[in-house]
Order: C-alpha cells, then structure tokens, then sequence
C-alpha cells in the first residue's frame, strides 16, 4: 500500500507539474501575442502617416487604375513607384481596418519597401536603365511566403520573432520584374482551413460582408485584394487555399501544376507534412492581370536557373491564343477516395445546380487535391431572394440535411459552407 501510495503522489506531483508549466507557457504566449499586436498597430500608425504625404486626390486617382493602366502609366513615368506604393499602404490600411487582413508588425517592413520604391526610381531617372516587366507594381504576400528578415508563423505563436533568412526564389523573382512586397497577409493557424482565423492575428473577415469568412488559407489575400487594397497577391493551394478565398471574395486566382514556381524555402502547414504538394500561384482582381502575371513570369527560364526542381516550361502566347479545344480526362473512382452520390451522378453541373443540391458545396479531396492547374473566375451573384429561396425550400428529410440548412442560416449559396457544417455536425454527434 505504501508503495501505491508512493506512486500516486509521484503521479499527482507530476501532472501538478506539467498543469503549472503549461499555464506558464499560455502566460508566456500570451505576453509574445500582446507585444506583436502591439508593435502591428505602431506599424500601421507609421505608414498610414507617411501614406497621407500623398495628396488624397492623386492617391485616389493612382487606385483607381486597373492592373493594366497602372503598368503603363509607371512605365510611361506618369507616376512614380512611391506615389503608387503609398497610394497602395492608404488602401492597404484601409482593408485591414474593415477585414484584419494583415499581419507584418515589423517597422521596418514600410520603410524597406519605400527605400525599394525610392530606388526603383531613382534607377529610372537614369538613360540607359531598362524599366522591367513590373516596375514599380506593389505586391501583397501571404505570410507563408518567404521574405527575408520577416516572420512565417503560420499562426503559430511559437514561431513569432523568427525572421526568415532569405527570400523565397518566388519573391526573388518578383523583385527581379520591379514588383515591391509591400504587405503580409493573414492565415489560419497551421493553413489547414477554410477559414482564416489564428491566435496571433486574429480572425480576417470579408470585405462583402464582415459577418463573413474570407476563406482560407489564403484569407487575408483574398480579403486585402478584395477590399482595394492590393491588385495582385501571392497565395499558395493544396487543397482549394487559393480557389476558395478567391471564391468567397468574387476575385480571380490560379492553382498551378506543382513546381511551375519554386515552392523552395517555404514552410509547410505542418513542419514535416509533405504528403500533398502546395503550389504558390497569383491572386488578383480579374482574369486578364493573373494571364500578365504568368506571362511574365514564364517568359524566361531564370526561376529553374535559381531552382533546379523547376521544369523550363516557357509561356507559350501561340497556345494561348490559338483557339484550340482540350480534351480534359477524369475518373470517378481512384481505388482509394469514392466521389460523394451527387458528384456520381452529375459530374459537370451547371453553375446553379449545386446550390440546389446541397445547402453546402460538400469538399471532394479527388478533384481538389490532384496535382493539377486550377482556378477561380466570378462568374455569377447570389441574392438575397436566391438565400431566400434556399432556406424556405431545402429539406428537412434527415439530420444531415437539418444540420446543412440550420448552418446555412448565416450563408450564402455563394459561399463553401463545409467549416460550419462540419462543425455544426461534429458538435452535435459527440
């Protein structure tokens, strides 16, 4: 008995050590979350002020450019590289105060990014410099992407204050076509959801309706762009993190094939995780700025000169405006994840059916997960009579579809409602 006594109390000592650590840590964590929040608000005070250096009128003017008109008009010297970068930290600001869409809380994150601007123009008051593809054209990147000397926590508390060493080959390559990174954007912690939330930002909302997700991972990109305060950004997709966000916030994004840009020094959702393959790829307002982006991108072979894992597969202009019909090859089954009933009987839906399926669009891992080139175009709106329509008509045959229509209540039919779902659904079977 003495002995069984004995072990208790070793056992009872030591779980009463590991609670008092473990509240020592959320103590220590939570101070690590505080200072970041706080050093994040010092930033954006700091641009915003040199921001409104630029007159209002021209700053509105510069915003007001689509993707193409600002090319040309930085290119032609109508506008300088800082004028449109502090037209874009107003914008930028004024995203993340509707969305909380951006996460960089270095200082000297703004003032690095005017002394790129300030050099690009300086270079350009010379004769004989060649103004690249880019020039001048700021660029926001999710905080996974990364950028020497800045943080890629992933929404991890445990990784705030471990600056990146090097830029990733893509923000290299970027820079070296006249882009400055000007802002970081937010995910959900460890980029494995749709929607995007993390104990060290917060949660990013969207611009349409803040009662709603941004999606995710991608989240604060799509939030930002969509909001005005960025024309074009980086995200990175295994799974729909590019496709969804840009789903949810009515913008345009493209999932590459893997390796059709250098993934090298990037960190994965999970350290370790390597099973399925991200690929980085732009996020933009409209389909006609992600073809530039990739035009230029792909026009030479510098990235696979960086990375030897990149393919020197060219932009091919001849293929993209030929014309030509393709031929696209599916399956149903790969032996391993079956297709949901619906997906069995309907594989190319029109754009309105799935709506009238499910109250939810239910996530399918064999079309979102392959390897493969994907993307996301606007192509339609929901109204308020179509939500209507969807609550006053979805079935309550089972408690599957009970579940589905008491979660759509907050939703659109425009919007992936599989976070809300599921955990509706968890909740409620435990």
């Amino acid at each position: 008995m003495l002995i069984i006594g004995v072990l208790i109390l070793g056992v009872a000592g030591y779980l009463a050590y590991l609670y008092v650590r473990w509240q020592q840590r959320q103590q220590e964590l939570s101070v690590i979350v505080e200072k970041r929040r706080h050093e994040r608000q010092f930033l954006m005070d700091a641009a915003l002020k040199s921001a409104e250096l630029l007159d209002a009128q021209r700053r509105d003017m510069i915003a007001s450019w689509t993707f193409q008109q600002l090319r040309e008009n930085l290119q032609s010297g109508t506008v300088t590289c800082i004028e449109v970068l502090r037209a874009y930290q107003w914008k930028a600001i004024k995203a993340h105060e509707k969305t909380n869409c951006i996460t960089i809380a270095a200082i000297n994150f703004f003032k690095e990014a005017e002394e790129w601007a300030s050099e690009w123009d300086r270079k350009a008051q010379e004769k004989s410099f060649v103004k690249p593809a880019f020039f001048g054209i700021p660029i926001s990147l999710k905080e996974c992407v990364p950028l020497e000397g800045y943080d890629q926590t992933r929404g991890f508390v445990q990784d705030v204050y471990a600056p990146t060493k090097v830029d990733a080959v893509m923000v290299q390559h970027v820079k070296r076509l006249g882009m400055i990174p000007f802002v970081q954007t937010n995910v959900p912690q460890s980029m494995l959801s749709y929607s995007c939330s993390n104990p060290v930002y917060g949660t990013t909302n969207n611009p349409l309706d803040k009662e709603r997700t941004s999606g995710g991972s991608s989240g604060g990109e799509a939030a930002i762009i969509a909001a005005g305060g960025s024309v074009i950004g980086i995200g990175g997709d295994v799974g729909g993190s590019i496709r969804i966000p840009c789903h949810f916030t009515g913008i345009a994004g493209i999932k590459p094939s893997h390796l059709r840009f250098s993934h090298r020094g990037v960190c994965g959702s999970v350290p370790g995780r390597p099973l399925i393959n991200s690929n980085d790829g732009p996020m933009t307002v409209d389909i006609e700025t992600t073809v530039d982006f990739l035009r230029e991108m792909w026009r030479d072979d510098w990235a696979s000169v960086q990375d030897p894992y990149i393919p020197p597969v060219l932009w091919n202009e001849e293929q993209y405006k030929g014309g030509s019909t393709y031929r696209i090859g599916y399956y149903v089954d790969d032996g391993w994840f079956t297709p949901v009933p619906a997906i069995q009987v309907i594989t190319a839906p029109k754009h309105n059916v799935p709506g009238k399926l499910f109250a939810a669009c239910c996530y399918t891992a064999v079309f979102n997960l392959l390897d493969f080139a994907a993307g996301v175009v606007k192509v339609t709106e929901t109204t308020a009579e179509d939500d209507q329509k969807l609550r006053e008509e979805y079935p309550e045959t089972d408690p599957w579809y009970r579940t589905a229509k008491e979660a759509c209540k907050v939703c659109s039919t425009d919007y992936y409602l599989m976070d809300l779902v599921f955990l509706t659904f968890i909740k409620r079977s435990r």
